[in-house]
């Protein structure tokens, strides 16, 4: 079945769209449960949000320091930090793991997401390992600012808020998930990040980002799994890092519950939060199902969004991305799953949407500038 049922696009989108050839293998979804016709954008959204498409898809060179058999894949957004020496780096962390290609080898609680150096704008600059920042164990990093109020003063204060995916084998299997939740960690430089939350576990793909620069606010979503092959988005707003909790999100209400319908076997999550407004933002997002004649296979395409977060309307702005708009590249090797056709949205650069980082076949690290149409 063919996945790419909801774009409203631009001509300039339209012929990124068309050279990406679209999915040709048989995809597990059940079309009949989707009714894309709610998430078209209206002209007003599209003066609000924008449109989208890519250009200069490029891949960057596995880092010199990820061993042999091992992969770098689903990096964050890229930011911009100082270091010790007060100069302007921009760095974005990164998940590396062992690969599959054995059957006794196993990433489960071996992965980490490890700080490098980047040129977004020269991709064959190599990834450099950045030290000035922590290592952190864990999955699918993501990366923003936020603010936080200091206890004495009372005054805002600008911070790192990390987050990583804490998966651990069963004790006994190595290659099954035990258990598996999100971990926060924030600090006022990237060298000094604290735990400071754990989301609900089982849920991957929480986002944060700051409501606006004059409060501690922040908007949540979540992607609850309450089936296998499926997870559609929440969100909630909270007061402030403290209020950040497994209750908090796992009580986050579904945005929309045909968005990604539970038993349609299309899920997805949000991979950044773009503000637009203080209630509006744009959400990097990647959306998946199923494929291959026995569905071992994976398809995993970049997809942007408008959300309003005041009214909780969503509207679907178009696939951005597939792994066949990326050059030909490392496929990570997995005895289980075909993942030749996975792109993994990452992030932004510096909050805006002039970049965004991908992850691509699960072996390798993407960029690409993104242009609104006039």
């Amino acid at each position: 079945m063919h996945l790419y049922y909801c774009t409203v696009m631009t001509d300039s989108l339209l012929r990124t769209y068309s050279s990406m050839g679209g999915a040709s293998e048989k995809q597990w979804v059940n079309e009949a449960m989707l009714e894309p016709h709610l998430f078209l954008p209206t002209e007003d959204d599209i003066a609000t949000y924008g449109q989208y498409y890519i250009s200069e898809p490029e891949l960057y060179a596995e880092p010199a320091d990820v061993p042999k058999d091992w992969v770098a894949y689903n990096p964050s957004g890229i930011w911009t930090t100082l270091d010790t020496r007060g100069n302007a780096q921009d760095i974005m962390y990164v998940r590396v793991e062992p690969d599959r290609s054995d059957p006794g080898v196993s990433h489960l609680g071996k992965a980490v997401a490890r700080p490098y150096i980047v040129n977004p704008n020269n991709p064959t600059q190599a990834l450099v390992p950045y030290y000035e920042a922590q290592e952190i164990p864990g999955e699918d990093p993501s990366l923003t600012r936020i603010n936080r109020r200091l206890p004495v003063s009372g005054k805002l204060e600008s911070v790192w808020l990390l987050g990583v995916v804490d998966a651990q084998p069963m004790p006994d299997i190595a290659n099954e998930v035990g258990s598996l939740h999100t971990n926060f960690y924030m600090g006022e430089s990237l060298n000094k990040l604290e735990h400071v939350a754990t989301g609900p576990a089982w849920m991957k793909d929480i986002r944060v980002a700051a409501v606006d620069t004059t409060n501690t606010e922040l908007d949540v979503w979540g992607r609850p799994q309450t089936q296998d092959y499926s997870g559609n988005i929440t969100h909630v707003r909270v007061g402030n890092i403290e209020e950040l909790t497994a209750e908090s999100i796992a009580g986050a209400p579904v945005v929309h519950d045909q968005l990604l319908p539970i038993g349609s076997g299309l899920w997805g999550g949000v991979n950044d939060a773009i503000k637009v407004s203080r209630n509006k933002y744009i959400l990097a997002a990647h959306r998946a199902c199923r494929a291959g004649d026995d569905g071992s296979g994976r398809h995993y395409e970049a997809v942007l969004y408008g959300h309003n977060v005041e009214t909780q309307t969503i509207v679907d702005l178009g696939v951005l991305a597939t792994a066949k708009s990326f050059p030909p590249g490392k496929v990570k090797d997995n005895i289980d799953v075909d993942l030749h056709d996975v792109v993994f949205t990452g992030g932004a650069y510096n909050g805006r949407l002039t970049h965004l980082t991908f992850g691509v076949r699960d072996g390798t690290i993407g960029i690409a500038r993104i242009h609104r149409t006039p």
